[in-house]
């Protein structure tokens, strides 16, 4: 072999294997050869960004109860019940719930009441049966102080204290009241909570064979 053939044989022996060792340095991932590529969270598009997280609106579970109360009201009906005043008859409960614990004529009311204690309710009815107040003693009430329902309601349009309770009430549309019973604020209970309250229609309680024309609230 002359000089010349060996002197080109190690030249391309000598660019092989630079080749190789080149080959075998380069990154196997070709992402990963642009260490200014940023990675995938912080490449993210405002708009593919999840959004920043905030603490969750209290709801005021007062207040709804409230205007729940109200709106039921407007038809003649308190909460957890089905028999609304005005078109319910004492029967009609009594066929579904069966007899009342008790049942007792309230001259002042100007009917009977029928109370069912397993049921948190009692029902007034004239002689006619015909129910024209429901009354409530459901326990979510407990969650509802005077200050909170008066703030919800604005002011009353009946305000009266008595047998050491405060009865507020309010007209629930054109033909009902809803009545809503505290016991009285004292110096150490400035803001007391619902005892129970009532949902009334007032023509209900008339009775024109008697000439009575019956309570208003």
């Amino acid at each position: 072999m002359s000089i010349a053939t060996k002197k080109r044989l190690l030249k391309y022996m000598i660019a092989t294997l630079a080749l190789t060792l080149i080959v075998g340095c380069s990154p196997s991932n070709p992402q990963n050869s642009d260490s200014s590529k940023p990675t995938d969270s912080v490449s993210q598009t405002p708009s593919q960004m999840p959004p920043s997280s905030s603490a969750p609106q209290t709801t005021d579970a007062a207040k709804e109860l409230l205007l729940n109360m109200k709106q039921l009201a407007e038809q003649g009906k308190v909460i957890n019940n089905d028999f609304p005043v005005k078109t319910t008859v004492i029967e009609d409960v009594k066929s579904k719930w069966g007899e009342p614990e008790k049942t007792e004529w309230v001259a002042a009311a100007k009917g009977s009441y029928a109370t069912y204690s397993n049921k948190a309710t009692v029902f007034g009815f004239n002689k006619g049966s015909r129910i024209f107040e429901v009354r409530s003693f459901d326990k979510q009430l407990k969650q509802l102080s005077l200050a909170k329902t008066k703030e919800v309601y604005g002011t009353p349009a009946y305000d009266v204290k008595v047998n050491g309770e405060e009865i507020i009430g309010y007209t629930a549309g054109p033909e009902f009241k809803i009545e809503f019973v505290f016991p009285l604020t004292t110096a150490s209970n400035s803001d007391p909570v619902m005892d129970h309250y009532l949902v009334l229609h007032p023509a209900g309680t008339v009775n024109n064979m008697a000439d009575d024309p019956g309570r208003q609230w």
